[in-house]
């Protein structure tokens, strides 16, 4: 890597360079298109990548931290050879992720421009208990608010309209959850949920 480019950026591109780092370490994710309180616009971070992909893959692999992209889907993602940025869930946790996962499955056809599918609170609670009967009982909304929010910080989700809490919140679904759970994985976990005492912890 030419440390010499990132030294040639404009005082702007240096920021920019800054925050996009912290994104990918800290989110995991950079997606196409993010949603404001004046709706969804392009994501200055993620054209920042599409300019200099290479000069921010080599910087962070110095750091064994390996960049990834996929244009198709519009996000950019890192991994750490140590698995630095892995996330644990417990089961309450694992069970909505599968359920947006399974959502986002099940809703091809209505899937938006941006690869997203636009769902509420409630749809993820009843392909949790109802549908696939993933866990037997409902989370309480306060569980259901951490791991939402969790799952947004990371890019996985975007908040649309309301509060996690709230069974009428719309978000999107974000198409990093396709990188998050495959198919294989997807049905794997769900097997092995139904198996488990319903009260156990992941």
């Amino acid at each position: 890597m030419s440390l010499e480019n990132i030294q040639n950026y404009s005082q702007k591109e240096k920021d920019m360079f800054s925050s996009v780092c912290a994104s990918l370490l800290g989110r995991t994710f950079v997606v196409r298109s993010v949603i404001t309180e004046k709706g969804r616009i392009r994501n200055p971070e993620y054209d920042f990548l599409v300019k200099h992909y290479e000069d921010v893959r080599d910087y962070l692999g110095l750091m064994n931290w390996s960049l990834f992209r996929n244009d198709f889907l519009g996000f950019y993602y890192v991994t750490n050879d140590d698995e630095a940025n892995r996330c644990n869930l417990n089961k309450t946790e694992t069970a909505i992720l599968l359920a947006l996962r399974l959502i986002y499955e099940d809703d091809q056809e209505r899937i938006g421009l941006d690869h997203d599918v636009v769902a509420t609170v409630n749809d993820v609670l009843v392909k949790v208990v109802t549908d696939y009967g993933i866990i037997s009982t409902k989370p309480n909304m306060d569980e259901i608010k951490r791991t939402m929010k969790k799952l947004d910080d990371h890019r996985v989700i975007q908040l649309i309209e309301g509060k996690y809490n709230q069974a009428g919140a719309r978000f999107a679904i974000l198409p990093t959850i396709l990188n998050v759970v495959s198919s294989e994985k997807m049905n794997a976990v769900v097997s092995e949920m139904k198996k488990e005492d319903p009260g156990e912890e992941a």
